[in-house]
């Protein structure tokens, strides 16, 4: 009964764990400042020029 506790807790760990890691990843790539692509000139599309 023990071990089955103990075993529940990691697997809710690590699950709690891997959702907040996605969480982090998306939030960081919606909000990091835009860069200007070395290879385009000028900017691309996401920056307003037509």
């Amino acid at each position: 009964m023990n071990t089955s506790l103990i075993f529940q807790y990691i697997i809710i760990l690590l699950s709690v764990t891997f959702a907040c890691y996605s969480l982090y990843r998306i939030i960081r790539k919606n909000f990091a400042p835009k860069k200007f692509d070395h290879k385009k000139p000028g900017c691309d599309k996401d920056c307003g020029c037509s």
